[in-house]
């Protein structure tokens, strides 16, 4: 009891923020080490959250806006923002700013890595009274960088840690571009390369924890190194496994999730050096422990709550759920190990994103089998592959191939089904059919069957289909639908992931024709994103275009599709375009209509 009862008082340290004096949360604390009772280890450890919670609050003050000349040290790593900038966060005099910067100046940092320094001029701002993301992230403020005046290189350790990120990444060249961006991504979290249509395919199935680094990373490189170091003694044993730990969790770059795996797993590796007797649920109290006293900010952060989440739903029910199934053991283990994460984390995901898809299950089910093979292939042969490279490169990654294929696959399939979305009390009555599906009761089981085959029908008789006429779904598109003909028109999209998202979610099946209304970089990477989801499509754009193959229009030309014409009415400073439904005019102006739509 006294594990559990320390989490939830870390728990409610975390959520309450009572701002304690230091000398109370020592009191407390010497009280719960000689007494260990479980309520004094609950109390010990609701004041000492709260007071380490009110110290990270007291240190958040803004920064003042001015000019900044000086050195900083990259936190992450710069990752793509907008059209043609990057956004990264800095340390500077011990407090962390989210940095941005644009042209020359932003391609000046692509290649740059976290623990690097850099010498950057630039314009400091505070951050807004409400950005609560930026300050769950302990950052203070906001730097607008316009020169990168020198660079120095990380610490030894970062130097380490930065070649072997290169080194996978030279290695990763042998793999198409999108393969390269998955792989990346599922081993050590660097999702900068990822195309927008593998993205959303990902999240449409349910399968967007398989695009970044998550904790079941850890177990794999523990399952790699552990029958290296069984036969040393628990001393040495307990020390290489420590470092390695501490390595992975500098080459991801500290993701909450691996950082609750990495803590979890060394309690377990010290328990069983200390030979104590610690199971799952005391390994994960004690790392939920550790973890919020160190950094009570952490309660907040979404990566968090659904690492803790699905750890929970691991040590819960994985085990019984896989001794009331039939079948080999692989397939029992992988289904229930499957299912009892994603009940667990359910309610988190449907309270920060709405709704969930229904095809997140059957995904999961085939995707992560599949997951677990790369990660232990990318953490050990594709470092040999990035020191050898060329064909042996291209051998070593072949099983690669294969692996990212089928999981592409699964969630291309998933992704491209009825967009099914059921909420929380789908969830609930969906986890009632299966707790009924296990029993061994008949009629039970049969109520089980029965609940989900309810639950599937109704959730997909509300699947999105996209109404004929004008429908503006957000994002910078709107879509025009009649009979079998689909036409997207683009003005400022800011986000490509985000407008394929508004499409699915809207019902598009498949799109005939894009007007890119100015034909600037953002519409360019949107109707790369819409060919990548839907195939070859017929795009227009304006005559001095950005938009590799798109067709330069002009003033009363018409594009006829099978039940839509469009006619262009003008192309200075952009398009505005006519569209016609069954030759009656449907509207005026995209561009005026409306309350001035794209203004």
């Amino acid at each position: 009891m006294t594990a559990f009862a320390a989490a939830a008082g870390a728990l409610l340290g975390s959520l309450v923020v009572i701002p304690a004096p230091w000398r109370v949360a020592i009191a407390v604390a010497s009280i719960a080490t000689r007494s260990r009772r479980p309520i004094s280890v609950l109390l010990a450890l609701i004041a000492l959250t709260s007071f380490m919670a009110s110290r990270a609050e007291a240190g958040m003050a803004p920064v003042q806006s001015g000019e900044f000349d000086g050195w900083a040290t990259l936190v992450d790593d710069p990752t793509p923002l907008g059209n043609s900038g990057v956004r990264f966060t800095v340390r500077i005099d011990s407090r962390r700013i989210d940095a941005s910067a644009h042209g020359s100046v932003g391609y000046a940092m692509t290649d740059r890595l976290a623990g690097e320094r850099v010498w950057l001029r630039g314009r400091l701002s505070p951050i807004g009274p409400d950005d609560s993301w930026s300050r769950w992230r302990h950052v203070v403020g906001r730097l607008t960088v316009s020169e990168v005046v020198a660079d120095a290189p990380a610490a030894p350790v970062g130097r380490f840690v930065n070649q072997v990120r290169r080194t996978l990444s030279t290695g990763s060249r042998a793999l198409p571009a999108n393969d390269r961006a998955l792989f990346l991504g599922m081993v050590i979290g660097d999702d900068r390369g990822q195309f927008p249509a593998t993205a959303d395919d990902f999240r449409a199935a349910g399968l967007g924890h398989l695009l970044v680094v998550s904790g079941q990373n850890v177990a794999f490189v523990l399952a790699i190194v552990a029958p290296m170091v069984s036969r040393l003694r628990p001393g040495s044993r307990l020390v290489i496994l420590m470092l390695l730990l501490t390595m992975f969790s500098l080459l991801t770059r500290f993701e909450p999730s691996v950082l609750r795996a990495v803590v979890m797993a060394g309690v377990s590796v010290g328990a069983t050096a200390l030979d104590l007797n610690v199971d799952g649920r005391k390994a994960l109290s004690w790392a939920i422990t550790a973890l919020l006293v160190i950094d009570p900010f952490l309660i907040h952060v979404i990566g968090f709550q659904l690492s803790v989440a699905a750890t929970a739903g691991l040590v819960l029910f994985s085990g019984p759920i896989a001794s009331r199934l039939r079948g080999p053991m692989l397939l029992r283990v992988a289904l229930a190990t499957t299912v009892s994460a994603q009940i667990a984390v359910s309610p988190v995901l449907i309270a920060t994103f709405g709704p969930m898809p229904l095809m997140s299950l059957p995904a999961n089910v085939l995707a992560e089998p599949v997951a677990g093979p790369v990660m232990m292939w990318g953490s050990t042969a594709g470092l040999l592959a990035g020191v050898m490279g060329g064909w042996v490169a291209h051998l070593i990654h072949l099983p690669t191939r294969v692996f990212l294929w089928w999981i592409s696959g699964v969630a291309g399939v998933a992704a491209r089904s009825p967009a099914v979305m059921v909420g929380g009390l789908g969830i609930a009555v969906l986890a009632f059919g299966l707790a009924a599906l296990l029993s061994k009761l008949p009629t039970v089981k049969l109520l089980g069957a029965m609940t989900l085959v309810a639950v599937v029908a109704l959730a997909s008789a509300g699947a999105p289909s996209i109404r004929s006429g004008r429908t503006d779904v957000g994002e910078g598109a709107v879509v025009w639908h009649a009979g079998t003909s689909t036409l997207v028109v683009l003005d400022r999209p800011r986000d490509p992931r985000r407008t394929l998202e508004a499409l699915r979610l809207h019902g598009v099946r498949s799109v005939d024709a894009v007007v890119a209304l100015r034909g600037n970089r953002s519409d360019a990477d949107a109707v790369r994103a819409i060919r990548d989801r839907y195939g070859s499509i017929e795009v227009a754009a304006p005559p001095l275009h950005r938009v590799r193959g798109a067709h330069g229009v002009h003033s009363g030309e018409v594009m006829s599709l099978t039940d839509l014409s469009v006619e262009i009415m003008s192309v200075d400073p952009r398009i505005e375009v006519r569209v016609s439904i069954d030759a009656d005019i449907a509207s005026t102006s995209l561009a005026v209509a409306e309350g001035g739509y794209g203004r």
